[in-house]
């Protein structure tokens, strides 16, 4: 009895051990399907199921057709234009956006979105095939997206260039700053601000789509089935037919003006660099060597298209321009009344100043994120390399231009010209005999000034530009009742002051 009663309990224990095992067994079959598309391995029962795609808001059976194609970067030149394009719109207007991009600059989606968000007719995206970062902001802020097959939307986190030219990470106030804006604008038009939210943030999880820890990009067949769009569509046909509306027989396409598309090159930050570094160059010259004002009128242009270009493209308001205007007249009145430094460094502020905010958008991006994002520091550096470059390019035409024929022609010229108006000081014309004397420089030339040759202090003017007080000169011309003098050890032969003789 004993044998047979432990037989029994080894029978029933080896029994009950492999009911276990294929318990387990089936339950390890099974977890994958009950867990796909979960993240973090749990139940399909807890996920919740997609909830399809949204209805489509009322589409306007007549009124104006217009389709605009959004492809390659979203840049600065783009938000004038989609601007102009959706205020034109009117009640039963219907605006088409092709869109196709990668990204680009967020103070220009930005601008776009506001547009959007403002327009009056109805608003729709197709994204065909792809609306990545700033494109997902601006088809976000469409009352309706349709996507093309292959369609993705999405990957929305702001970045910034590092050193080498590589891709880096914001900082976190930048990625919240975007965060908001993206939710913001979902939900403005009735979507789900979390999966706004999760294509700029991989720190947002949203259940059932995306796991904590990857940014989230949603295909066509995705963002239908979560809500995100209302309809799909291959061709420009098939989407007017999904947004139940008959093809229209006139579609408007409109394009660019001119002016905004010289906006969108003048606005380049590297040809923007160059105009400013020649603009300020310019008016350097100018102030250096007054009278002939070829190199006013060439600074003038450069400036007026720098600030033309960034005032187009919402850059730079009348604040800014005045602001330079500003501080260009400081800095003049600090080269032709010198000594009291003041002016010249209230000027030079300036200046940089409203360089500086022509070229960031602080109206839409808070100071903060704009220097965490880049953007300002981004700009200083730009500012500081065209001042360095126009300081550098100064300091050798002062020291080069005058050596060369037209050079000496530029300076003497107008010197002569602005000393003609004038009356001849102590009230007699410098005689001949003054050429070859050397004195000295009793005031600076900048370039007129006054030296003193035998003890009497007499009008002068410097033949190559700015010279010191102090400074010993020699005279090599008589003109108009003053002497023109070249500085002694300034490089060139000092007997070619002779010239003056022949």
């Amino acid at each position: 009895m004993l044998g047979r009663s432990a037989a029994g309990r080894a029978i029933a224990l080896l029994a009950l051990a492999a009911a276990m095992i294929l318990c387990r067994a089936a339950r390890g079959e099974a977890q994958p399907a009950a867990s796909a598309g979960e993240p973090g391995g749990r139940a399909a029962e807890h996920a919740p199921a997609p909830p399809g795609p949204r209805p489509l808001p009322p589409i306007p059976g007549a009124g104006r057709v217009t389709v605009v194609a959004i492809a390659g970067a979203v840049d600065l030149g783009l938000s004038p234009f989609l601007a102009r394009v959706v205020a034109a719109q009117g009640e039963g207007d219907l605006l088409v956006l092709d869109i196709n991009t990668l990204g680009g600059r967020v103070d220009a989606a930005l601008a776009i979105r506001d547009a959007l968000l403002r327009a009056r007719g109805r608003t729709i995206c197709w994204v065909n095939p792809r609306a990545i970062s700033a494109g997902a902001l601006i088809a976000l802020a469409c009352d309706a997206i349709a996507v093309a097959p292959g369609a993705t939307i999405g990957a929305a986190t702001p970045v910034q260039i590092g050193e080498g030219g590589g891709m880096q990470p914001v900082a976190e106030k930048v990625v919240s700053y975007m965060r908001k804006e993206m939710r913001a604008t979902a939900e403005a038009k009735g979507r789900r601000g979390d999966i706004a939210e999760a294509m700029v943030d991989a720190d947002v999880e949203v259940p059932g789509l995306d796991e904590k820890g990857k940014l989230l990009t949603l295909d066509g067949a995705q963002a239908l089935a979560w809500g995100f769009a209302e309809v799909q569509a291959g061709s420009e046909a098939e989407l007017f037919r999904a947004l139940g509306r008959a093809p229209p027989g006139e579609i408007a396409r409109p394009r660019p003006s001119v002016a905004e598309e010289l906006a969108r090159f003048l606005s380049d930050p590297a040809f923007a660099g160059i105009l400013m570094t020649l603009g300020m160059l310019g008016v350097l010259l100018e102030l250096y060597s007054p009278g002939h004002g070829v190199s006013l009128a060439v600074g003038f242009t450069c400036l007026a298209l720098f600030f033309f270009g960034h005032h187009v493209v919402k850059l730079a308001g009348w604040e800014e321009i005045a602001l330079f205007v500003a501080g260009a007249v400081l800095i003049a009145v600090e080269i032709f009344v010198p000594g009291h430094v003041a002016p010249g460094v209230a000027g030079a502020l300036c200046v940089a100043g409203a360089l500086i905010l022509a070229l960031i958008d602080l109206e839409r991006v808070p100071v903060d994120v704009a220097w965490h994002a880049g953007w300002l520091p981004r700009a200083l550096a730009s500012v500081s390399v065209s001042l360095a470059a126009t300081a550098a390019l100064a300091v050798v035409a002062a020291r080069l231009a005058p050596r060369t024929r037209l050079g000496r022609r530029l300076v003497l010229d107008a010197a002569i010209r602005g000393v003609a108006v004038g009356a001849p000081s102590g009230g007699a014309a410098a005689p001949a005999s003054r050429v070859g004397q050397i004195g000295a420089a009793a005031t600076d030339l900048r370039p007129s000034g006054k030296v003193v040759l035998d003890g009497r202090r007499v009008e002068a003017l410097s033949e190559l530009g700015y010279v010191e007080a102090g400074t010993r000169v020699r005279v090599i011309r008589a003109d108009a009742g003053r002497v023109v003098v070249r500085a002694l050890g300034s490089g060139m032969d000092d007997n070619a002051g002779e010239e003056g003789r022949a």
